[in-house]
């Protein structure tokens, strides 16, 4: 019979056994930064105990931030928690995440000709029903989604942006390479809300869940509207950062 590793006769309540063990994995590397941990079947059985007290402990290490659960995913370690200069330097989110060094992939949800609502035709100085491209992202860190991005922008200005690799380019980029669209300036505001039940669902989080909304207008060096974005980031994966100085 193999040794269990849980006193269940001692005095420490089995729950905080479990988590100081699953503590130790962690600081000893045994799981790493955005591992996903053995299922939560294996684990009672490796450590010889009910599901119950297996569940509380992955509880209260949720709760405290060290592991995350992703629904239909399982459990994993959670990372360091990223800094992002988008507060303070007018650079995507894909060039932030880049120059952080943070591999990271995208997942187009859709590209899709659409026509102007009034709040987008306003942004981007049009007429409400002039057509616009609409493009949906999701940005992933390993596999957990970090961010939900919608940009919008003129299908006479950038033509066949449909044709777009978005997985493989970033679109602030194509805006300039291609499209020679330099952009200049920009403006962005930040607002904390809960999630949606699309959001959470795009986002792999509860209905609810505190997160970031950022949007964003960028514009040319002569003040033209050139893109509307609005990015919805989790909070618990990134937090924007901000330089200040007093002149």
């Amino acid at each position: 019979m193999k040794e269990s590793i849980i006193n269940k006769t001692g005095p420490e309540p089995i729950y905080v056994q479990v988590q100081n063990w699953m503590r130790g994995n962690i600081s000893s590397g045994i799981w790493k930064a955005n591992e996903k941990i053995p299922s939560e079947s294996d684990l009672a059985d490796k450590l010889q105990i009910s599901r119950g007290s297996l569940k509380q402990a992955i509880k209260q290490l949720v709760d405290e931030g060290v592991l995350l659960q992703i629904h239909g995913k399982g459990t994993f370690v959670k990372g360091k928690q990223l800094e992002s200069p988008v507060a303070e330097r007018l650079i995507s989110t894909a060039e932030s995440l880049l120059e952080s060094g943070n591999e990271f992939t995208t997942h187009v949800v859709s590209v899709e000709r659409v026509a102007a609502s009034q709040v987008v035709a306003e942004v981007l100085n049009m007429q409400e029903g002039n057509q616009v491209y609409r493009l949906q992202r999701i940005r992933y860190l390993e596999e957990i989604p970090v961010m939900y991005l919608e940009n919008y922008l003129s299908c006479e200005r950038f033509p066949d942006l449909d044709r777009v690799d978005f997985e493989s380019e970033t679109l602030f980029s194509i805006m300039e390479q291609q499209y020679n669209s330099k952009i200049h300036w920009g403006k962005r505001s930040f607002v904390a809300e809960g999630a949606t039940k699309s959001k959470a669902e795009l986002l792999q989080i509860e209905k609810g869940t505190p997160i970031i909304l950022l949007e964003q207008v960028t514009y040319s060096d002569q003040s033209e509207p050139l893109e509307y974005s609005k990015v919805w980031i989790r909070s618990d994966q990134m937090k924007l950062t901000s330089i200040l100085r007093r002149t």
